[in-house]
């Protein structure tokens, strides 16, 4: 397991992160800093949790390849989404308002201070929905792709569109029983004309690690750092993949794709060639599972993470191509 000190090369300062914690719960008068823990899930952000007197909070430490037009992109989303009423945690305000800049030992950090969930995330309990939070992710999800709002576009290299250009840069990586499973997918998906495709603002990466469970059993939807405008059905296809597909329970998956099809349509209607396609967009959702670890282990080495990933794109797949034969 990498240490913290890994996680906290996503931004600029590498000093005592206690030194920072303490200067931000001053700025924020969050009360004294007393401890902290590195949330060791996630590719891109410096994510900590901070214990005070007072609470424990959310730190979002912004991770250095944003440039300040990233940064308010991602500030607007928070709050369009807030406003929007989706369950997601809220912002705290500083004297610089919700996006906040520290200054030390020569380094500039960006951070928000937001919400602390007391619970944890479907990938770290380690379960997966029952009937009624899967009918409250649709419900949620729809209540998404409702919100008007179109940020400028930034590339993820795992978001299903581009599963076809991440799949070639990784494909010499892959063994060739994965092989097997995504060139048919892949010559399938080329023939799709994705801009005719209804679109929308789509969070696009509802995993179990970006949904939280709370104490009392409420669900939270975080981290909208790779949200983009994207074919509508993105949002269903990521949806149906890792929290719907249980792979102790195969069997039910069909019933949690129409449960999740028919609430998600109380909210959005979908068009004919949308349902055609979600078959398709999701075992390449499956796909890019696969293709995202594979690279990041590629790059950055193995971790857990990349393994949970990487066999749950892997089964995902297999499973679905079983299932929907072309």
């Amino acid at each position: 397991m990498p240490d913290e000190k890994t996680f906290q090369k996503r931004i600029s300062y590498q000093g005592n992160l206690e030194v920072l914690l303490s200067k931000v719960c001053q700025d924020f008068n969050l009360g004294e800093y007393q401890s902290h823990k590195t949330i060791t899930i996630g590719y891109e952000d410096l994510n900590i949790i901070v214990k005070t007197n007072k609470d424990k909070y959310l730190i979002k430490a912004l991770a250095n390849f944003r440039d300040n037009n990233d940064k308010q992109r991602y500030l607007d989303i928070m709050q369009r989404v807030n406003e929007a009423g989706i369950a997601h945690p809220k912002l705290y305000k500083s004297n610089q308002e919700y996006l906040h800049t520290i200054t030390i030992d020569g380094n500039k950090v960006y951070l928000f201070v937001m919400q602390y969930i007391k619970g944890e995330s479907f990938y770290d309990l380690e379960i997966k929905p029952n009937k009624e939070e899967l009918k409250f992710l649709a419900k949620q999800a729809a209540l998404i792709n409702k919100i008007q709002i179109k940020p400028y576009y930034i590339y993820d290299d795992w978001a299903v569109v581009n599963f076809t250009k991440e799949y070639r840069k990784v494909k010499k990586h892959l063994k060739k029983t994965d092989l097997s499973l995504i060139e048919p997918l892949y010559k399938k998906f080329l023939t799709i004309n994705l801009k005719e495709l209804p679109h929308c603002f789509v969070h696009g990466d509802l995993l179990s690690s970006n949904i939280m469970k709370d104490e009392r059993g409420g669900l939270w939807i975080i981290d909208f750092s790779v949200s983009n405008y994207y074919p509508r059905i993105q949002e269903l296809a990521v949806l149906l993949c890792d929290v719907s597909l249980d792979k102790n329970k195969k069997s039910r998956f069909v019933d949690n794709y129409n449960l999740i099809l028919k609430e998600y349509q109380k909210e959005v209607k979908l068009e004919k060639k949308e349902l055609d396609l979600l078959p398709i967009y999701v075992k390449a959702a499956h796909a890019v599972s696969l293709i995202g670890s594979m690279k990041d282990t590629v790059k950055n080495g193995d971790s857990e993470e990349n393994q949970y990933w990487l066999n749950s794109g892997r089964n995902g797949l297999k499973f679905t191509s079983k299932l929907w034969t072309d």
